[in-house]
């Protein structure tokens, strides 16, 4: 609903806010209203006849690692009408090859307990998962798999 809000408001600005390599948009206010250094990264969309869903990248400089507050480097959707065609599957390669561009040697990936069509998708990337883990309230609370992929 945000990005709904953002895209009446300005469109242009919300585009633009999509692609921030730099990280010099906002502060980003975490699920309990507290505030964050915008990390660097950008959003891409996924274009399969169609829009199909999104995939983005975010990292910190000089580092793998990322801060507590961030879940992982990648996060995807793909809109329900085109899941289990291998959309998700492709657009994570294609990331995974950007984040190697920016010079990341692994990336931390997270998907819900019980979303395994997400697991599956970072299995067939080459994803292992590292364990089960509850995320700070901060972030929703919700129980979760953490992934690594090696780049």
């Amino acid at each position: 609903m945000a990005h709904l809000a953002a895209i009446a408001a300005d469109a242009d600005a919300f585009l633009t806010s999509l692609h921030d390599p730099e990280a010099r948009g906002a502060r980003i206010t975490l699920a309990d209203g507290s505030t964050v250094p915008r990390l660097p990264g950008y959003t891409r969309w996924i274009d399969a006849g169609g829009f199909a869903g999104f995939a983005n990248l975010r990292w910190q400089r000089g580092t793998d690692v990322l801060p507590p507050h961030v879940s992982g480097h990648i996060g995807y959707g793909v809109v329900p009408q085109r899941r289990r065609q291998g959309i998700a599957t492709r657009a994570l390669a294609l990331l995974l090859d950007e984040a190697r561009g920016i010079g990341l040697a692994a990336v931390i990936l997270t998907a819900g307990l019980e979303n395994l069509a997400s697991q599956r998708v970072i299995a067939a990337n080459g994803g292992i998962a590292m364990g089960r883990e509850t995320v700070p309230p901060a972030l929703g609370g919700r129980e979760i798999i953490r992934w690594r992929i090696a780049l």
